[in-house]
């Protein structure tokens, strides 16, 4: 299947503005059809294609564009800005999300592993950021193309879909994000439990050598593995996970001492600096002025 015969698949099955979940674990189709300006956001663990335009991501101030030459992958999650610069109803911006949280990606992970010799690269751990540009390579593309033919065939879908899933994870993992996945599903998996933690406990006081205990490592270690992959240090991530959680509440219509509650900000001054040295307008102008942030991947 070609790059344009997989886009009019997509388009049928996403034919109006937002996302689509689809009978497929973890898969998700999306259109939007006009521009989007830069908004933050958090990437789950997942990769995203697009099949149709261009996208803007930005983390630690770095951006990284992909289309349909290339996709993301976001082997953790992370908070992120994002931008659509160009969409529109008769050129919109359209695409496929799959999470990596799943139980045919942590199976095919240990296969490959074990069967391909696909070793985690140790030394790499501290050398690979969590969000990842790659090419998009004829394997990986026939791949995607076999799983979303099932969407026509219901029954086809019913037998085949988890073997598909599989193959397309192992293209996946021999493309040019599979060193970031295995680093960070291997080596770097006990940085992965400090993340889960720290989701589960956002509105929470969160020390360092607290995160560090739950990963297993000193503090210096820790510090030094978590911005090797996440590119900010442990306390500029809990800040940027809040603040980006804070502003997408507040643009979604949350008052703003409620969002600043809910991510831990005991303190509004604190919390109105903070936001406006992050975002470079205060809580009040980001609520009249700011679009609801597209949901993760999009």
């Amino acid at each position: 299947m070609s790059l344009r015969e997989l886009r009019d698949l997509v388009l049928r099955h996403a034919p109006a503005q937002g996302s689509v979940d689809l009978p497929i674990g973890g898969l998700q189709l999306f259109r939007v059809t006009e521009p989007m300006p830069t908004a933050p956001s958090i990437y789950p663990a997942s990769f995203c294609v697009l099949v149709a335009g261009t996208k803007r991501v930005y983390l630690g101030g770095e951006a990284k564009t992909y289309d349909e030459r290339s996709f993301v992958c976001c082997t953790m999650p992370l908070p992120v800005e994002a931008e659509i610069p160009h969409a529109s109803p008769s050129n919109p911006v359209v695409g496929l999300l799959l999470s990596l949280e799943t139980p045919a990606m942590t199976e095919t992970l240990v296969a490959a592993e074990a069967s391909a010799r696909l070793e985690p690269d140790e030394a790499g751990a501290e050398a690979t950021p969590g969000l990842v540009v790659a090419p998009l390579d004829d394997a990986f593309v026939d791949a995607l193309s076999r799983l979303l033919q099932l969407l026509d065939d219901p029954s086809a879908r019913q037998v085949l879909a988890a073997s598909r899933l599989r193959e397309l994870y192992f293209a996946l993992l021999r493309s040019g994000a599979g060193g970031a996945i295995r680093r960070t599903f291997g080596a770097s998996r006990d940085l992965g439990r400090a993340l889960a933690f720290l989701h589960e406990h956002l509105a929470e006081p969160v020390s360092v050598q607290e995160l560090a205990r739950i990963a297993g490592m000193s503090k210096a270690v820790f510090h030094r593995r978590f911005k090797a992959v996440t590119t900010l240090s442990p306390l500029q991530f809990v800040k940027a996970i809040r603040l980006n959680n804070a502003a997408a509440m507040i643009a979604g219509g949350v008052n703003i001492a409620d969002a600043a509650g809910q991510v831990g900000y005991a303190s509004p001054s604190q919390f109105s600096r903070e936001f406006s040295r992050q975002y470079g307008m205060p809580p009040r102008r980001w609520a009249t002025h700011a679009v609801p942030a597209a949901p993760a991947g999009r």
